[in-house]
């Protein structure tokens, strides 16, 4: 596959430490905040990858329930979206400009990445 990548480089960073070594990602939030600014708002958070391994992540600022009851789409639930990249042991202020009141900050919404203790990813404001 190598020899179709666009970035061979990030390919090779990529292929090494999923393929030849053993590395998983530990998300942290830490100083979760929200603030009024104008009509819109804005989440500030710290996120820290504690653990291995660099993978861009999603970071969700939401309100709601994604679900209802029966599975299906909760029309009530919002969020918006940003992506980061962070390598083990490094962090990063996040800041999400928002044009409802967030509830919540959420490293990896839709669980795409493995990572450690999942529930250190999220925090309620």
């Amino acid at each position: 596959m190598r020899r179709f990548a666009a970035d061979r480089e990030a390919f090779d960073a990529f292929a090494r430490q999923w393929f030849y070594q053993v590395v998983v990602p530990e998300y942290r939030i830490t100083s979760p905040a929200k603030a009024l600014k104008g009509s819109s708002w804005e989440l500030t958070a710290r996120v820290e990858n504690a653990g291995t391994g660099r993978m861009p992540v999603e970071v969700a600022a939401a309100r709601g329930e994604r679900f209802a009851k029966d599975g299906s789409p909760d029309p009530q639930y919002r969020e918006v979206r940003t992506t980061i990249t962070l390598g083990g042991g490094k962090a990063r202020d996040v800041l999400i400009a928002c044009p409802f009141e967030p509830d919540r900050v959420i490293v990896d919404p839709d669980a795409k990445v493995l990572q450690l203790r999942r529930n250190s990813a999220q925090a309620k404001l």
